[in-house]
């Protein structure tokens, strides 16, 4: 199966949970392809969903609310928006980190 037909069984989920708050899902592919949830996306992820249909983009979907989609197609999404990009790379690296744990 190729990058651009992941299914939520091809993925890694992680489950990061901060004091306090809900616990946020992630996952990693086998190719190392991390994903995030969709609403990082600027216009959230109800139209993350239908752009990623739209442009054949993987993504993973949890329930009905909770999409992931792939970390550098989401970080493409927000260029303009420096907050978002730090937000996606901080994420990024706590994917990875609790990868290799």
């Amino acid at each position: 199966m190729d990058d651009s037909e992941h299914s939520e069984e091809d993925l890694h989920l992680i489950e990061l949970q901060a004091p306090g708050s809900a616990p946020l899902h992630a996952g990693v592919s086998a190719s190392g392809l991390v994903y995030l949830r969709g609403d990082l996306h600027p216009l959230g992820s109800a139209t993350a969903l239908i752009k990623a249909a739209r442009e054949h983009v993987p993504y993973a979907a949890l329930g009905a609310v909770n999409v992931l989609f792939p970390a550098d197609w989401l970080r493409g999404e927000c260029l303009h928006d420096a907050d978002r990009l730090r937000v996606i790379a901080a994420m990024e690296r706590l994917v990875r980190g609790a990868r290799a744990a």
